[in-house]
C-alpha cells in the first residue's frame, strides 16, 4: 500500500495539475504525505506525562478512549455497561459489519460529572497514571477489562513563554499527531528541535477532544522557518514511534502575485512560499511542476472538519486565525495583548 501511495503522491506532485479540482486533489494527497515521505530528522526522548487528573482550573472532554474492547460487543451492551453514569454515545471508527472491529472505540457522555464519576469507579494504573481500567462482559468475555483513557483540557494549551500576541506568520500546522501527545510535549519536541517556541495548542472536536492536529508558535522567523524546511519529523518516545508532518499556518488571504483574487493555494516551496489565486499559480508553476500546493479548505475535508459544530472549527480551516490564536491564547491563560 505504501508504495502504491507513493507512486500516487509522487505522479501527483509531478504532473503540473492546471484546473482547480486536480490542485485540490493534489493538496488532499499531500495532507496524508507523512504515511510515505521520509522524515527528515528525529527527536527521541521521554516527553512530559499526560494530567493523570483535572485539577481545580480544568475539566475532563466529555469524550474518552475505551481500548482492550471484547470484538464481539455490540454497541447496545456497551451503551448499558455504562448507562449507571449517564446517556452515553458510542464512536467506533471503522466500524462496519464487513471486517472486524477495531479493539478501541470513543465514548461520549453527556455531561462532564458522568466522567468523573465513571472514573472513580475505575482501577487506575499507578505507573502511567493517565489510564483506567473498567470491567464489562461481552457474550463471550466475563469481567473484560478495559482500558479508559479520559482527556484532561489542561493538555490541550500549553504557553511556554507569555508573549503579547502569536504571530500566525510564525505558527506551524502539525498533523498526523498520536493520540497520546500533549500540547506541552508537542511545544518540547519543537524547542528541542528548533529553539524560540512560545506556545502549542492541539486541535479539538465539538466535545474538546484531539484530533490529530495542533500548531506551535515561534518566537523568531528563523525557528519558524527551520520547522517547515524539516516537512516530517519523526517522533520516538518509550511509548509510542510516530511520523508528524509541518507544514506552514495558512490564512485567508489574497493571492500574493496579483492582489486582486483569493489566494486559496499555496506553495510551500521555499524558492516560492506565497498564496496564489489559481491563475497566477498556472503562470507561475509552468516550469515548476513538481512544487506541491497546500489549501487551507478543502471540500469534504472542511466540511467534515467544520459540520458538527462552528465553534470548533479547526486548525487551518479556522475563519480568522489571527483573533482565534489570540483568543485562545488570551481566555485560557487569562494574557489578553
Amino acid at each position: 500500500y505504501k508504495e502504491s501511495a507513493a507512486h500516487q503522491y509522487s505522479s501527483s506532485a509531478n504532473t503540473g495539475p492546471t484546473d482547480p479540482l486536480a490542485l485540490e486533489r493534489a493538496a488532499r494527497l499531500y495532507r496524508s504525505a507523512a504515511s510515505v515521505c521520509e522524515a527528515s530528522c528525529t527527536w527521541s526522548g521521554q516527553l512530559p506525562p499526560r494530567s493523570s487528573t483535572a485539577g481545580p482550573n480544568s475539566s475532563y472532554s466529555t469524550k474518552i478512549f475505551l481500548g482492550g474492547v471484547p470484538w464481539d460487543i455490540s454497541e447496545q451492551t456497551l451503551v448499558q455497561a455504562f448507562a449507571e453514569f449517564g446517556e452515553v454515545r458510542v464512536e467506533w471508527p471503522g466500524r462496519d459489519y464487513t471486517s472486524p472491529p477495531r479493539g478501541y472505540l470513543y465514548l461520549v457522555f453527556q455531561e462532564e460529572g458522568d466522567v468523573t464519576d465513571l472514573l472513580a469507579k475505575c482501577c487506575q494504573d499507578y505507573n502511567t497514571r493517565d489510564s483506567y481500567y473498567y470491567k464489562i462482559s461481552s457474550r463471550r468475555m466475563r469481567a473484560k477489562e478495559v482500558q479508559i483513557i479520559p482527556w484532561v483540557l489542561t493538555d490541550s494549551n500549553y504557553v511556554r513563554c507569555p508573549s503579547p500576541r502569536l504571530d500566525p506568520q510564525k505558527t506551524v500546522f502539525v498533523g498526523a499527531l498520536h493520540g497520546m501527545m500533549t500540547a506541552q510535549g508537542l511545544a518540547v519536541v519543537f524547542n528541542d528541535l528548533f529553539g524560540g517556541v512560545v506556545y502549542s495548542g492541539l486541535d479539538t472536536d465539538k466535545f474538546k477532544y484531539p484530533i490529530g492536529s495542533g500548531r506551535v508558535t515561534f518566537n523568531n522567523s528563523r525557528s519558524y522557518m527551520k520547522a517547515v524546511a524539516a516537512a516530517f519529523i519523526e517522533i520516538k518516545t518509550p511509548r509510542f514511534c510516530k511520523k508528524v508532518q509541518v507544514d506552514p499556518y495558512l490564512e485567508d488571504t489574497l493571492c500574493s502575485m496579483c492582489g486582486m483574487k483569493q489566494g486559496p493555494y499555496f506553495c510551500r516551496d521555499l524558492g516560492c512560499f506565497n498564496y496564489f489565486c489559481h491563475s497566477c499559480w498556472d503562470l507561475h508553476h509552468t516550469s515548476r511542476p513538481h512544487h506541491k500546493p497546500l489549501m487551507r479548505n478543502i471540500r469534504g475535508l472542511t466540511r467534515a472538519r467544520t459540520s458538527h459544530h462552528n465553534d470548533y472549527n479547526v486548525g487551518r480551516y479556522r475563519q480568522d486565525p489571527v483573533r482565534d490564536l489570540a483568543e485562545q491564547f488570551g481566555q485560557t491563560f487569562g494574557l489578553h495583548g
